[in-house]
């Protein structure tokens, strides 16, 4: 059984310059996908220069490049900046690498709930859909408020670490962390089939 998909989703508007990930978290065998005219849903995409910053050392892949450089054994981490957008032509891809224990970073939005298309050259989004997402069982949000008035705290259980940064929208995802009930006659809440850690 593979081990279990570790998301690092990122579920807000922002500017991809005011987030920094460590150079000293070791970040290796990352997977950028980047395409150019890609368009974004829910959260601004941002440039090559500002993913090269962002995780230094980061192989970009475009949607031509992104199945096979997720079916390299080296790789360990899918980055998509582009908030609810992703590439639906590279769904298997990405499914599987998932399913292999691959670790996802979504900036902005909510993963993979607009699929994009091409259409005679030009890339096209679909309207909002769960139907991708619900297996990976993170087919729920709830959208909440911006960051005024709050303050911000990484998480100091993770070697992680991201410099403090303000959104305008976020969506919270709710997250079951089990897939069946132990014991249906008593509603008892049922083994923990996933583990969520937060960034902040």
């Amino acid at each position: 059984m593979p081990n279990p998909v570790i998301f690092l989703v990122a579920s807000f508007s922002l500017l991809a310059s005011s987030v920094s990930l460590s150079a000293q978290s070791g970040i290796s065998g990352t997977v950028v996908f980047h395409e150019p005219g890609f368009p974004s849903a829910d959260s601004a995409s941002i440039s090559p220069e500002q993913s090269a910053a962002l995780l230094p050392g980061a192989q970009l892949a475009s949607a031509d490049q992104l199945s096979a450089a997720l079916a390299a054994p080296s790789s360990r981490l899918l980055v998509l900046a582009y908030g609810s957008a992703f590439p639906e032509e590279a769904w298997p891809a990405i499914k599987a690498f998932l399913d292999r224990g691959g670790n996802l970073l979504v900036l902005g939005g909510m993963p993979f709930t607009r699929a994009a298309y091409r259409d005679h050259g030009d890339w096209r989004l679909r309207d909002y859909s769960v139907r991708f997402i619900r297996p990976l069982m993170i087919d729920q949000y709830q959208e909440t408020p911006g960051s005024v008035g709050l303050q911000f705290q990484p998480n100091p259980d993770l070697t992680l670490q991201v410099r403090p940064f303000t959104w305008k929208q976020a969506f919270s995802p709710v997250i079951p962390l089990s897939a069946a009930d132990l014991y249906h006659r008593g509603g008892a809440a049922g083994s923990v089939d996933a583990r969520l850690d937060s960034l902040a």
